[in-house]
């Protein structure tokens, strides 16, 4: 029987302990797999009560980081990783029956193989959507295919022990590390998808993709994928991407009145691939470019 370990950061919140509790049980109910579940609790705005609960349970390992980042809990669960196979799981999303076991049976199957990703479901105002559209395009070319859309959900891979070790998950990107290391990944290891649902992410209002610095990061990450050694044709979607951002950032920018980095930001959007897309743009900011030099701020 394949060994799992099944990672979960969490805050340890009062108001996140139901969906702790789920995303705890729906891993504990896997079959077909033997699974070790890590709880890496992180911040400083855990229960205690809630805490201690976790330590109590033999079938748990748990531990605290002082430092509140998911990505940095992530990579510090594994480190604890001791058996074949690791996978992650957000403490407000959930695996599906036969989750893991699906997804081990491709790396059993293949040992060229150093990971595996899978569908799922984005839960919305109780309705289940599918997260990735075109799973050809993914087994095609994976590279490719995550211009058009993320295909490595946080709680949608399984990964080889022996092969994706603690580097990979050092200096995550702040926010969408996930698109950042499935890049990463794509690059360095042959990958399999397995098109069936095996999570559903529960996506609320609070959630961190919604936040403002979410959205300003994407620059920042998209910046950093360009930097890596991508095929050149991967790479001119990717800096396509960065002068979508560019657009969107200026734009922004525009409407908050700060006319400066809103021309520099724009400037830097059409000498990217795609650029001439924003050209009728310049009319917006063409009196604002005239009075002053653009400057990014």
């Amino acid at each position: 029987m394949p060994t799992v370990s099944v990672i979960i950061p969490t805050t340890c919140e009062e108001r996140r302990w139901s969906s702790l509790q789920r995303a705890i049980a729906s891993t504990r109910a896997s079959e077909g797999v033997d699974v070790k579940v890590i709880v890496v609790v992180n911040g400083k705005r855990f229960d205690a009560a809630k805490l201690a609960e976790l330590r109590a349970r033999p079938d748990l390992t748990v531990a605290y980081r002082e430092e509140g980042s998911a990505p940095l809990a992530q990579r510090h669960g594994r480190t604890l990783v001791g058996t074949e196979f690791f996978a992650f799981l957000d403490d407000d999303d959930e695996y599906l029956p036969q989750a893991l076991a699906q997804r081990c049976a491709p790396l059993l199957a293949d040992p060229q193989l150093g990971f595996v990703a899978t569908n799922g479901y984005r839960c919305v105002g109780g309705e289940d959507r599918l997260m990735v559209s075109c799973a050809a395009a993914v087994r095609a070319n994976p590279l490719a295919a995550l211009a058009r859309e993320n295909w490595l959900a946080s709680c949608g891979g399984l990964f080889r022990t022996s092969s994706i070790g603690p580097v990979y998950f050092d200096d995550p990107a702040p926010f969408l590390e996930w698109t950042y290391l499935a890049y990463r990944l794509a690059l360095d290891f042959n990958m399999a998808f397995v098109d069936t649902p095996t999570f559903r992410i529960h996506d609320t209002p609070a959630s961190l993709s919604k936040s403002d610095a979410y959205r300003a990061a994407e620059l920042d990450v998209l910046r950093r994928i360009a930097a890596l050694p991508l095929p050149a044709p991967v790479a001119r979607q990717v800096r396509g991407k960065v002068g979508a951002a560019c657009h969107d950032l200026a734009d922004q920018a525009r409407m908050a009145g700060r006319y400066g980095r809103a021309v520099a930001l724009h400037a830097r959007s059409l000498l990217l691939p795609g650029g001439w897309r924003y050209l009728a743009y310049s009319r917006k900011l063409l009196p604002f470019a005239l009075k002053r030099p653009a400057a990014a701020s």
